[in-house]
Order: structure tokens, then sequence, then C-alpha cells
């Protein structure tokens, strides 16, 4: 295949494509803080429970999606009909327990920090090298800019003191990692399509739901799902359900047909910059160079990802 500056189809390709607006891009925003809290909620909910990655990772998507579900049935909205509908959240659902089934796997084989920097480093790459693939053209500056700022950020905040334990299974956690992270990235461009027969809230609700089921059949043979029922392990299950995953998800959902998916991957950033700011206030981790550093480059590659509105009153010279 050969790249060229410009063509008819290029041309047209690009204004197909939604342009990003201010709006789109604070949804997303909005959900890459709210996904920061699952970090935390998360490993208190492992340490309440004794559950497994795995096992945390079925419950969250699983009862997050039921928990949407349920409230559309209390609006007594109908259930997804017609091939595209049904097609869509099947899709929505697989590529959500993709996503969460490898990168906890990534975790246990390499380390937070190693599946973490390649997952959500490597989404945005991929969404930007699909586009540029099917409109014929390379990257621009401005859509590597934010993401090259973004994995920076990220390689400085996970891989500081503390953060680089590599285990003798690196190759394979990797590799799931990478699947992680191209799993991220189509569900995010499927994402931002348009809606035949559905709208957000029904694809979060019915694919989280549906992914559940499939992580669920893989996660019980290997890891323990039962759990005392306890009141702090309760609450935490809940949180998980609701705030990172059945809102931020269904905010998620929102902006991204008016921001774009190259920008929605380069937000998606802020979840693990708000982790590390919680981890800081919450669990007492102390506030080191690498922190402070990377979660300010972190926070650049974001604002550099924002939507440009251009001027639509020019000054009177100008007309």
């Amino acid at each position: 295949m050969t790249f060229r500056p410009s063509s008819p189809s290029a041309r047209t390709a690009r204004d197909l494509t939604p342009q990003p607006t201010t709006s789109g891009f604070g949804l997303l925003v909005i959900a890459g803080l709210l996904w920061g809290t699952g970090g935390v909620t998360g490993a208190a909910l492992a340490d309440a429970t004794g559950l497994g990655g795995p096992a945390v990772a079925t419950y969250r998507i699983g009862l997050g999606g039921l928990l949407l579900v349920l409230v559309l049935l209390a609006q007594r909205r109908r259930v997804p009909r017609g091939r595209p509908a049904v097609t869509r959240i099947l899709l929505t659902g697989l590529l959500a327990a993709l996503f969460q089934g490898c990168y906890f796997a990534g975790v246990q084989l390499a380390s937070v920090s190693i599946a973490t920097l390649i997952a959500i480093g490597s989404a945005p790459m991929v969404v930007i090298l699909t586009q540029s693939v099917r409109q014929h053209r390379l990257p621009t500056v401005r859509q590597l800019r934010p993401v090259v700022l973004g994995i920076t950020g990220l390689a400085v905040l996970v891989l500081g003191p503390g953060g680089g334990d590599r285990g003798p299974d690196l190759l394979a956690g990797t590799a799931l990692a990478l699947a992680a992270g191209a799993a991220f990235a189509i569900f995010t461009m499927l994402g931002a399509r348009r809606h035949v027969g559905t709208d957000a809230p029904m694809v979060t609700g019915y694919g989280f739901l549906a992914g559940g089921v499939m992580l669920a059949v893989v996660t019980v043979p290997f890891s323990p799902m039962t759990f005392a029922p306890t009141v702090k392990g309760l609450g935490l299950l809940t949180l998980l359900a609701v705030v990172p995953t059945a809102l931020a998800y269904t905010v998620y959902f929102r902006g991204l047909p008016h921001a774009g998916a190259a920008t929605a991957t380069v937000v998606a950033l802020l979840e693990p910059l708000t982790a590390t700011v919680l981890a800081v206030l919450l669990l007492g981790e102390p506030l080191s160079l690498p922190l402070v550093l990377g979660g300010a480059l972190l926070l650049s590659s974001v604002l550099d990802a924002r939507p440009r509105v251009p001027n639509e009153h020019p000054a009177p010279h100008q007309r």
C-alpha cells in the first residue's frame, strides 16, 4: 500500500469522520476520572474478599451490565432487537471480556506496571494506525504528539522506583497486554459508530452483561468466584459495579461519537493518572518525582488531545 498526502477517497473519509467537540471531550474526561476509581476499589475488594484479578473483572463488567439492564427495564425500555443491534451488543460484550481478561492475565504474568503501560499505551496507536490505513495517509504530527506524550508519561509513572517488577513470564504477559490494548482500541472504534436500534445505555448494559457471562465461563474453572458476603465486601463490589463501570462506560459511549476514537483512547490515560492520585491520597503511597513528572506528562497529553474549536466569527478585517 502506498501512502500519499491526499486523495479524493482520503478527503471523503475525513469529511465523513465526525469532528471532535468540546462536549464529547468533556464526557470522555469524566469517564477517565471515574475509571481511575476502579483500581483502588478493585484492590480493596480483592483484599476484603480474597478474590483474584479475573474474578474481580468478571464481577465488575457482569454486575455493572446487570445494574444498567435493571435501570432500562425499570424505565420500560424495550429489549434491543434486530440483527445490527444484537450484533453490536454481542461484539461489545466480547471485546469488553477480552480487554478485561487479557489485561488481568497480563498483570499476573508480568506486572501491573508493564501490563498497564502496554495495554493503555498501545490502544491509541492501534486506533491512529487503523484510521491512517483506511484514509490512505500517514499519521499527522497533531495525531501522534499527544500519544507520544501520554506513553512517555505512562512509562515514567509506572516504571519508576518500585514499579518495574518483571516476572519470569514477561513475554506471555506482554503478549496478553498487547491483546488487551488491541481489544480496547477496537472496542472504542466500535463505540464511536452510529447506533442502529440501540443507544449508549443499551449497548453498555446488555453488552457488559453478556461480556460478564463470557468471562465467567473462562474464569470459573481457574479462579474461585465465591467469597464471604460481608458488608464491606458487598459495598465495595457495588461501588465497583456502579462508578467505574456502569456510570463511567455509559458516559464514555455517549461522548465517543462526538469526540472520535483516537481522542478517546488518549483521554483514557486519565485512568492511571487518577488512580495514582487516589493511591497517594487514600492509600498513603509516597509522592515521588517520577509520579509528579509522569502525571504532568499524562495531563499534558490529555490537554493536547482536546478538540480545537475553530473561530466561527473572524475579526472584521478578516472578512
